[in-house]
C-alpha cells in the first residue's frame, strides 16, 4: 500500500534533527558572509585610520614619548598608556572629521532640494569604525 502524502510530510516534519542542522549551517554561512562582507572591511578601515594617526602623531604624543626615555619603569608604563589613549582619541576625532566631510559633501550634492535621509551611511561607517577601535582599545587595557 502506498504511503499517503500527509503521512510522508508529517514524518518529515517530525525529524527536527535535519532542521536543526540546516539552521546551524545557515547561521554559519550568514556569520561568514557578514564577517567577509562587512566586519573585515570595517576593521581594515579602522586600522587604516589608526595607522595614519600612529604614523603622524601629534606633538603631545611625541613629547610624551620623549619624556618616556627619562622615566622609571612605572612612569614609562603610564606615559605609554597616555600615548595610547591620546592616539585613540585622535583617531576617533579623525574618523568623526571624515564623517563630517562626507556628510557635507552629501549636503552639497542634495542642495538641489533633497533632504538628508535619517540613515547616514557616513555616520554608520564612523560608528562601526569607532566601535571596532573601542573594542581593540578596551581589550588592550585589560592586557
Amino acid at each position: 500500500m502506498e504511503e499517503n502524502t500527509v503521512i510522508r510530510l508529517s514524518k518529515s516534519l517530525q525529524n527536527t534533527d535535519a532542521l536543526a542542522q540546516e539552521i546551524s549551517q545557515w547561521q554559519a554561512s550568514l556569520r561568514q558572509m557578514v564577517e567577509q562582507d562587512y566586519l573585515q572591511k570595517i576593521r581594515a578601515a579602522a586600522q587604516e585610520e589608526k595607522a595614519i594617526t600612529v604614523e603622524h602623531p601629534s606633538r603631545e604624543v611625541t613629547l610624551l614619548r620623549a619624556l618616556s626615555a627619562f622615566a622609571d619603569e612605572g612612569g614609562k608604563q603610564k606615559l605609554d598608556q597616555a600615548c595610547r589613549s591620546l592616539l585613540f582619541l585622535q583617531t576617533m576625532a579623525k574618523i568623526q572629521q571624515g564623517v563630517r566631510i562626507c556628510e557635507s559633501d552629501l549636503l552639497e550634492a542634495r542642495s538641489s532640494g533633497g533632504s538628508i535621509p535619517a540613515f547616514s551611511p557616513a555616520r554608520a561607517a564612523g560608528i562601526f569604525m569607532s566601535l571596532s577601535l573601542l573594542s581593540e582599545f578596551l581589550s588592550d587595557q585589560k592586557a
